[in-house]
């Protein structure tokens, strides 16, 4: 029957059966909530029809608990909702175990095939699928062995020649003299498990970035600097926070650590580095290296689809990448200049401050340690590593580090390996030196026999490097070599980076034991088992000769280095000298035909009158 059509007075009793069924169910509810709160321990007989009543008003409440439930479980997927690990224990930080151990209501089996699909079991938030961009969760961190002693701490320091600006650095973060006194996650540490024990850079150094410092690494070419960065960098990213996932689960982790380098052979063998520190890690922690002479859309394709958590590269092509859009370091909170004194020379520097300015910013006063970090980070931690310390490099830490600690391995000033035998020699006329160069490489064990033997095969084969000075001279030296039988690669600027690669590749693998080279790769670049460097030409600087020679005698081993110089290297002949004896190295005889007068150093505003001996940038003064 139509509303319409009912009298008034079934329309007056339909009403008032509506406002006794209502009137009913409110105080069923109110009793209901009563017995809730007085234990339960109660329960009333009630007739069919409150029975159903009260079903309906159960049916009601289980839906305003089920909607307070997803809200809940959003806010935890929306605040991160990860299980803090300090100490061994596990503590729940996100909510899904309630203090007084209530359980969590089953989901329903739609809730539960949502949450398969999404790679998670029936109470963890949804989690990117894809391992490789999968952000690294928080791990443990312990150390194993006790500290040095203040005795073993002041030999060690003295022993290696370690001095600390300021020198109180040295008593608040004195050096460790293992691995395993460390406070490394586990994954950290078992990719450390290849190294017997730290350089005296990264003992110097291990404790200072730990704790969060601003660092200055001082030291010579071959000291293991990238493992002195690398582990607190890896460190500093396991103690961020998981970002929430995005979109179809995945990872929306930004860029934390940007490491900068010179060329693309030494960001590639960083990288590398970093790859093998952090390979024990599980999840893993994506990385990219990024530079030119390479496709852009492959490097875009990285970026976006496994977020990286580190990239390395060179400044050209980070610097484009950002421009266009493709490469966001606005979150990056741990930054490194390798060999910064390096690309200041090559007229990197206004790419690096641009490059820089793109990041977080530098903070006003220290920060924490790394350990101690809560949240995402407002600022940004910085090191720079160097051979030397420019006043170019010097004005740079001032302008882009907070409170910085310095460290210094030996000099600051420019001095060669001391595990490298030096041999000069003096060639009167330029004709003779392929000559030279084959006598050299027969005498140190390079014949053309135990080439065709095959001794020694593989990686673990003795290597030589040949440099020359011009992309034409080393093109014309690898065809002379080839020619005369030898097993022989070549790296020039001229080549394509595939073939550059490429013949990197079977150096370090021992295919070809023989690479002649430009000074592409003179820095920073660590091969294993070069024991033979032959300068077939000098370079145009005495710092290009001590990072030349450099490539041998690494990681504590000794080498040997050859160099022919001729009259038209006689404008560097005072240096050279000097470099020697510093070097307790021979003189060869003829050598100090051309002088031994050094060109004092000059300033393009102050003229001969500069000295670059200032001990430090003054403090920087900040007005509120």
């Amino acid at each position: 029957m139509a509303k319409a059509d009912l009298t008034p007075e079934q329309l007056a009793a339909k009403a008032q059966r509506k406002a006794d069924k209502k009137a009913k169910k409110a105080a069923l509810k109110d009793a209901h909530q009563e017995d809730e709160q007085n234990g339960g321990d109660e329960v009333v007989a009630q007739p069919a029809q409150e029975t159903r009543v009260q079903e309906e008003t159960d049916k009601e409440r289980r839906k305003r608990e089920k909607k307070e439930r997803k809200k809940r479980q959003r806010d935890d997927e929306g605040e991160g909702h990860d299980a803090k690990v300090d100490g061994g224990e596990e503590a729940n930080e996100g909510g899904d175990a309630k203090a007084d151990g209530e359980r969590r209501p089953k989901k329903s089996k739609k809730n539960r095939d949502k949450a398969a699909l999404n790679g998670a079991g029936p109470d963890v938030p949804s989690t990117p699928s894809t391992p490789a961009s999968e952000p690294a969760l928080p791990v443990a961190s312990t150390s194993t062995a006790p500290a040095a002693s203040a005795a073993e701490v002041d030999a060690f320091l003295s022993e290696n020649n370690i001095s600390y600006e300021p020198a109180s650095a040295k008593t608040d973060f004195p050096p460790v003299l293992s691995f395993a006194s460390l406070p490394l996650a586990d994954g950290v540490r078992k990719g450390l498990s290849g190294f017997a024990k730290p350089t005296p850079i990264q003992s110097a150094s291990f404790p200072l970035m730990l704790a969060g410092r601003d660092v200055i690494g001082i030291a010579e070419t071959g000291s293991g600097k990238t493992v002195a960065f690398g582990v607190p960098a890896i460190e500093h990213i396991l103690s961020l926070p998981t970002p929430p996932a995005g979109k179809k689960g995945k990872s929306t982790a930004p860029v934390s650590v940007l490491i900068i380098c010179p060329t693309r052979e030494l960001a590639m063998q960083t990288h590398q580095n970093l790859s093998l520190i952090s390979s024990a890690l599980s999840p893993s922690l994506p990385s990219v290296c990024l530079y030119g002479g390479v496709p852009k859309p492959e490097q875009v394709k990285i970026l976006r689809n496994d977020r990286p958590r580190i990239v390395v590269g060179t400044p050209g092509r980070l610097l484009d990448l950002a421009r266009e859009g493709n490469l966001d370091l606005g979150k990056v909170s741990w930054l490194v200049l390798d060999e910064a004194d390096r690309m200041l020379d090559k007229g990197f520097e206004n790419d690096i401050r641009e490059i820089i300015k793109l990041c977080l910013p530098s903070p006003a006063s220290p920060l924490r340690q790394v350990k101690e970090e809560k949240g995402e980070p407002k600022a940004r931690r910085t090191a720079m590593f160097s051979a030397t310390w420019p006043m170019s490099v010097r004005k740079l830490a001032a302008d882009f580090m907070t409170s910085p600690l310095r460290i210094t391995v030996g000099s600051d000033s420019l001095t060669a390996n001391s595990r490298v035998e030096q041999v000069a020699i003096v060639v009167p006329d330029q004709r003779q030196k392929e000559s030279l160069l084959l006598a050299h490489l027969r005498d140190n064990g390079f014949s053309l026999n135990a080439t065709k033997k095959g001794a020694d095969k593989g990686k673990d084969r003795d290597k030589a490097l040949v440099f020359a000075l011009y992309k034409k001279e080393a093109t014309r030296l690898f065809e002379f070599l080839k020619m005369k039988g030898y097993e022989v690669a070549c790296i020039n600027g001229d080549m394509s980076q595939e073939k550059r690669t490429k013949s990197l590749e079977d150096f370090k693998l021992g295919k070809a034991n023989i690479l002649v080279a430009t000074d592409v790769a003179a820095r920073g670049l660590d091969i294993p088992k070069v024991e033979l460097v032959i300068n077939q030409t000098f370079p145009l600087t005495i710092e290009d000769y001590v990072h030349r020679i450099g490539r041998t005698g690494r990681a504590g081993r000794t080498g040997k280095s050859i160099t022919f110089f001729t009259e038209a290297d006689k404008a560097l002949a005072g240096q050279f000298i000097r470099l020697l004896r510093d070097s307790n190295a021979v003189v060869p005889p003829g050598l100090d035909q051309w002088g031994t007068t050094i060109k004092k150093t000059t300033h393009s505003a102050y003229g001969a009158h500069f000295r670059d001996d200032v001990k430090g940038m003054a403090k920087k003064i900040t007005f509120d």
